[in-house]
């Protein structure tokens, strides 16, 4: 019996298996939220507001102390449209679905993947906990652990979606240094067999060659807060650089032992005993020696819902990069520096929506899976001059960090 076309429906929700079967380690985040925008209808650069839950700070005693609700929002906004696009011959669409998946759709969605995913890394230039050395490739055991007590300081559950991601080198060195160490010796085993890390430690850890690298800005002077900021503040005025510029990503702390300015607890308040890490959130650079850093998250002082330091910096407190005192800016700066990540699945999200299906063409068909969160729409047109199907495959979606304190970042 002769070949029949593949139809488009038939290639659309291939096309959707292959993609729900392609697994990048960072694809493995929230993607509660791609059903909200379903609404109406999506389109590029629509933004939806994600609440996240209340803090309380509670009483003692007998009497009513009410307090307001304070709710705070991070904007999901769908930034990004990809697509693989190909011709594909009338001969090709009479193959068996199994040999055009092999010959047609995989390396599309592959590429496709692979592009999703990059986006996806590039979230762990919003995160403001940091542990390690820019330039320096990770590998102890306690530089992961390190990270862990990030994430425990910082309430995150310990629900089994806490995983480890990192880059071929780190991996590596990883699996080398630690080799005797885990758990139990079929885990070992798996290790020497496949190179690839198991479950230890408090994580699921995996491999991802789209890690972000960061490059640490140019670092001179011996900076110091000017102002002292008041609660809420999202940037801070300092001074004392010399010809410094920070860039976008770069982590800053205030350091004072009479006034430490340390992390709190979200849950208990308590102090973690750690200086609060923020992220620089635009790059910029010293005018006359003086910089005014934009960073997140928006430092609260005691006494306030949001309370996330234990003081304000005050005027003269030293500003360390990357944990890095002055006297060592040489050591980081202009590090180009792989971001691996130790985080919870809920630090961020991917919201991947159905697209508007166009007239005017031969078949247009899109599907969407509530398990995966994932979406995808293939076009097919006849060109009459080449005997050609033009064939386009495109996602919609968007990409936000959820919530900065149950990530954090390991320098490699």
């Amino acid at each position: 019996m002769a070949n029949s076309f593949l139809t488009n429906q038939i290639v659309t929700y291939d096309a959707l298996d292959v993609l729900e079967n392609t697994d990048n380690a960072l694809l493995k985040i929230n993607s509660a939220y791609s059903d909200q925008f379903r609404f109406g209808g999506a389109v590029l650069g629509q933004t939806l507001s994600i609440r996240k839950p209340p803090r309380y700070l509670g009483r003692l005693g007998q009497a009513v102390n009410i307090e307001g609700v304070t709710e705070t929002y991070v904007p999901l906004t769908l930034s990004f449209q990809r697509g693989v696009d190909t011709q594909v011959s009338s001969q090709d669409l009479t193959l068996s679905i199994d040999d055009y998946r092999d010959r047609v759709l995989k390396p599309q969605i592959v590429r496709l993947n692979n592009l999703i995913d990059q986006d996806v890394c590039n979230l762990a230039q919003g995160l403001n906990n940091f542990v390690g050395v820019p330039g320096t490739t990770p590998s102890a055991l306690l530089t992961y652990l390190n990270a862990g007590v990030k994430l425990d300081n910082m309430a995150c559950p310990m629900d089994g979606e806490r995983y480890i991601f990192m880059n071929p080198r780190a991996q590596a060195a990883t699996v080398d240094a630690l080799k005797a160490l885990f758990q139990s010796s079929s885990e070992i085993a798996s290790q020497y067999k496949t190179g690839v890390m198991g479950t230890a430690a408090g994580f699921d850890w995996a491999m991802d060659q789209n890690i972000y690298v960061h490059t640490v800005g140019t670092l001179a002077g011996t900076p110091t807060v000017t102002t002292a900021p008041v609660s809420g503040a999202s940037s801070i005025v300092t001074g004392s650089w010399t010809s410094t510029t920070l860039n976008a990503g770069d982590i800053i702390s205030f350091i004072s032992t009479s006034v430490p300015v340390n992390g709190v607890n979200p849950q208990s308040y308590q102090s973690t005993g750690e200086a609060m890490q923020f992220v620089v959130t635009a790059t910029v650079s010293d005018s006359g020696g003086a910089i005014t850093i934009p960073f997140a998250p928006a430092m609260y002082g005691p006494g306030t819902q949001l309370q996330n330091v234990t003081n304000l910096p005050a005027a003269s407190t030293a500003v360390y990069v990357f944990d890095t005192a002055a006297a060592s800016f040489a050591a980081i700066t202009g590090k180009v520096s792989p971001q691996n990540l130790a985080v919870h699945k809920d630090f961020g999200t991917i919201a991947m929506v159905d697209m508007p299906l166009p007239g005017g063409t031969d078949k247009a068909y899109r599907a969407s899976s509530k398990k995966s969160g994932k979406a995808i729409r293939v076009i097919r047109d006849y060109v009459a001059t080449t005997d050609q199907w033009l064939q386009r495959l495109d996602v919609l979606y968007g990409t936000a960090v959820l919530r900065q304190e149950l990530g954090c970042r390991i320098g490699g």
